[in-house]
């Protein structure tokens, strides 16, 4: 029962965390038959939205939020807003560029000051000893720091329509192939709670 109930929990997690992101994807394809130029922005605007709206229920569901959350979702808010009010994509799509160095500068600065976020967000289900969390925390960041260099390269030269796709179907599968790399360290160092 128990783990049924799990299941549910990640599922619906999945859809909350992943939802947006697809309907960004939709919601731009669909748009840019029609209004190509204005387009990004509708779908910034959607996503946004949308953002807000998943906060709002993992709020009510759990009572409580995230920081990183909470942190993201305002970062999405405040890009998504400014890059319609100036009229700018631009700004929409250096978003995941600045998550993603957030995170890096949160991780690695976390790590050198003993108060390690990744520790504080995966400590129920693995064990490592604190050096480890340390190097895991700081991988994690240079991962991130590259994650930020490759959505420059790609808004920078591709497409609107190649990054779009690129923003929901490549970084996940990305950050999959990341966290699978990092399961022989954390086996290796500690391990993982059933």
């Amino acid at each position: 029962m128990k783990s049924e109930e799990n299941t549910q929990s990640r599922s619906a997690n999945f859809w909350m965390d992943f939802g947006p992101l697809l309907v960004f994807f939709v919601s731009f394809q669909f748009f840019k038959k029609n209004n190509p130029d204005s387009a990004m922005l509708i779908a910034a605007g959607i996503f946004a939205s949308l953002a807000v709206i998943v906060l709002l229920i993992g709020w009510l569901r759990y009572k409580k939020l995230s920081k990183m959350l909470l942190l993201t979702t305002v970062i999405i808010v405040i890009t998504a807003s400014l890059a319609i009010w100036s009229g700018n994509k631009v700004i929409f799509f250096m978003k995941p560029t600045i998550i993603n160095v957030l995170f890096a500068v949160t991780l690695i600065i976390g790590s050198f000051f003993k108060k390690n976020p990744l520790k504080a967000i995966l400590g129920g289900t693995i064990i490592l000893p604190d050096s480890m969390w340390n190097k895991l925390s700081i991988r994690w960041g240079i991962f991130f720091i590259m994650m930020a260099i490759l959505n420059e390269y790609v808004w920078r030269t591709q497409t609107e329509s190649f990054w779009a796709s690129f923003k929901v179907f490549g970084v996940m599968p990305i950050t999959m192939v990341f966290m699978l790399t990092q399961l022989p360290f954390i086996q290796k160092n500690g391990k993982i709670k059933q």
